[in-house]
């Protein structure tokens, strides 16, 4: 049992020795902590808690109502006592109004059981005030967290997580920067009218249960709102995000079991990164408007904020009749200039223009059914254009990547397309881009196929990209790559664009 600890204040010498002779004469279970001035008071409350404090009234300079306003907050909740040898009603009034506990007259004081027993109950009922609020406190919390949980998933609801959002929730934040990864179950209406509202609801439980599995202790998961759900996680950069996000949308069509065969449970999922200080329900927005483009451009797929902001800047080119598409591809760069990165200029710039030259070089040497020149030129120069949703830092990775960073990668070619149909451009250009990294031995119908945009691109790109210093290998000479594209002929590229580009003689290639 811890000992009754009480600071006793007066500074008269022989008043507290007989004070501190009242309150721990003969108890054991009693330290009396004795001072006789403000400094010595004020270097005690910081440095010890105690059970209750009995002080003279007169501290001399100071007086007893003055001082406890310097202890208000280094001993928050212990009972005062105020001992003074003077009868005044202003003196107990004052001490009353500065929320001391008992007030007792110095004559009484001296007397050990009288002084003892007014500590002692100051002491039961302080203890009794603070049992009973951090009763109430619980009460409370449990409260809060009955209001701010969705009782469907045993998530955070939407007003749990705006609590969490705001600025005095996230003092203690340490994190550099957060991901916002915000979900949406795929046609779930489809399940509500075809399987009703209570199958409905077991997917929804189905959905919180994958996304808990995948979550760390200190993510914030939240059931937004009907079939939404959004997760915000420590993440050191948008691929991060974005790979973790990808995760999850696969988890969900693999685990998420939809009754009656009417197919695997998709969802669609937006992603952005923001600094932690920014966080707030409009970085939530930013990756709802993410989620959204991966809605309707297709469904079952992960978006970037990054990627928002380039598709509205190209429907809003694709609106002006006096530009062309190339001119509205070459507009969208302008107004992305200031958020691209070094490597993401070059790929849609000076490595555009230089596959677009093989292209052009490529399709002279081609027989037969040939493509369309004009919509095989814009294509290639634009074939990389969805690298402007990607980030900088991936693209730039000084290594090989990682089976989920190429997949992330990989998103540009589908993206670059949608950008290219946002500004208007032949269907057939954006097919190009869409299928420019698709490999030649598995087209269906590669046997009799003759040469597409997309199969010129993906050779030209490849031996250009080769020909190239990239942040992960250095450039090969024109023989070098001339061999390495014939290792591939039949396989990875079309033969009959490996044969086009060998009768490109090696300067021209090398001027490529």
């Amino acid at each position: 049992m811890p000992k009754t600890r009480i600071l006793l204040a007066d500074d008269d010498h022989d008043h507290q020795t007989l004070l501190r002779q009242s309150l721990s004469g003969g108890r054991q279970d009693v330290e009396v902590l004795a001072v006789s001035s403000r400094d010595e008071l004020l270097h005690a409350a910081r440095t010890l808690h105690f059970d209750c404090i009995v002080m003279d009234f007169n501290l001399l300079p100071y007086t007893a109502p003055e001082l406890l306003v310097d202890i208000q907050d280094l001993q928050d909740g212990v009972p005062r006592i105020v001992i003074s040898s003077s009868e005044s009603q202003h003196i107990v009034v004052e001490s009353i109004r500065r929320g001391v506990a008992d007030f007792v007259h110095k004559n009484d004081a001296i007397d050990g059981e009288t002084l003892w027993g007014r500590v002692q109950s100051a002491i039961a009922r302080a203890r009794a005030k603070d049992k009973e609020r951090r009763s109430v406190n619980r009460r409370l919390r449990l409260l809060t967290r009955r209001a701010q949980t969705d009782p469907l998933t045993g998530l955070l609801n939407r007003g749990g997580a705006e609590v969490a959002l705001q600025p005095q929730s996230r003092r203690g934040d340490r994190r550099e920067s957060a991901g916002v990864v915000f979900v949406d179950l795929d046609l779930f209406k489809r399940v509500n009218d075809q399987l009703g509202h209570r199958a409905g609801d077991e997917v929804l439980k189905q959905a919180a249960r994958v996304i808990r599995s995948l979550a760390r202790p200190n993510d914030l998961v939240t059931r937004w709102g009907g079939e939404e759900f959004v997760i915000i996680r420590q993440s050191d950069n948008l691929t991060d995000a974005w790979v973790w996000a990808n995760r999850l949308r696969v988890q969900i069509a693999a685990q998420v079991i939809l009754p009656g065969g009417i197919g695997p449970q998709t969802a669609s999922v937006g992603v952005d990164v923001v600094p932690s200080g920014e966080l707030s329900t409009d970085t939530v927005c930013r990756a709802d408007h993410a989620m959204y483009l991966a809605k309707e451009s297709g469904r079952n797929r992960v978006c970037t904020f990054a990627m928002v902001r380039a598709i509205d800047i190209a429907f809003d080119l694709g609106a002006d009749p006096a530009l062309s598409p190339r001119e509205r591809l070459r507009q969208l760069v302008v107004r992305l200039r200031s958020v691209l990165g070094d490597t993401q200029l070059d790929h849609v710039g000076p490595h555009g223009a230089r596959v677009c030259e093989l292209a052009t070089l490529v399709i002279d040497r081609l027989a037969g059914a040939l493509p369309n020149r004009e919509d095989l030129a814009l294509a290639a120069e634009f074939h990389d254009i969805g690298k402007v949703g990607l980030p900088e830092r991936l693209l730039a990775l000084p290594r090989l990547l990682t089976e989920d960073e190429r997949a992330f990668i990989n998103e540009h070619a589908r993206f670059g397309a949608e950008l290219l149909r946002a500004v208007g451009a032949p269907a057939q250009a954006a097919d190009a881009v869409l299928r420019h990294h698709e490999r030649f031995d598995q087209q269906s119908n590669r046997a009799t196929a003759p040469a597409s945009n997309a199969s010129i691109l993906a050779a030209c790109d490849a031996a250009v990209s080769m020909l190239s210093n990239r942040p992960y290998s250095r450039a090969k000479g024109p023989d070098q790559v001339l061999a390495e594209l014939w290792s591939e002929r039949g396989r990875q590229f079309h033969p009959d664009v490996v044969d086009a580009i060998h009768a490109v003689n090696s300067e021209a290639l090398a001027a490529a």
